[in-house]
């Protein structure tokens, strides 16, 4: 029994972390994203950009995301989609609102924009377990404290 046991945590551990589906229903396992977490943050701390993301899953309308940081990311701009952050761990400030600062539009993501920074905006301090959500047309960025890290769920709904 406990061979079998074994066996199946370690067929679960080695599943994607794409969500696993029951006919209308899916789930993203706590235990799968904090095994692929481990492997994000590791890339994201080798990665130019600080970061490293998947898309677990695309419903067309809405999708899920795993995200991990290992610096402050660059300032974003998405012209219909909502954030809903879900802080697995660390903590950051999120730079919310103001005015995106030398924007342009990021390549092959219509209606998505980036800058050099945000003018103005509010500060928002999050931390494991808190859940962040975002509406369109907000400019925002993710704030690390320089050594830190950030890993993070993200569901994304199209407006």
């Amino acid at each position: 029994m406990k061979i079998v046991a074994m066996t199946a945590a370690a067929l679960l551990m080695a599943l994607p972390v794409s969500a696993q589906e029951f006919g209308p229903a899916t789930v993203d396992a706590a235990g799968a994203l904090a095994s692929r977490g481990r492997e994000f943050l590791a890339k994201a701390r080798t990665a130019e950009t600080g970061a490293y993301s998947e898309t677990l899953k695309d419903y067309g309308n809405h999708k899920t995301m795993l995200a991990a940081r290992a610096k402050t990311g660059t300032p974003e701009y998405h012209e219909e989609w909502s954030d809903f952050f879900v802080v697995l761990d660390g903590e950051f400030t999120m730079l919310v609102g103001g005015k995106l600062k030398d924007q342009h539009p990021i390549d092959g993501k219509p209606g998505e924009l980036s800058g050099s920074g945000i003018e103005g905006g509010t500060k928002i301090a999050l931390k494991k377990g808190d859940v962040f959500h975002l509406q369109p047309k907000t400019p925002h960025q993710a704030v690390l404290t320089p050594g830190k890290t950030l890993l993070y769920y993200v569901i994304k709904v199209k407006e």
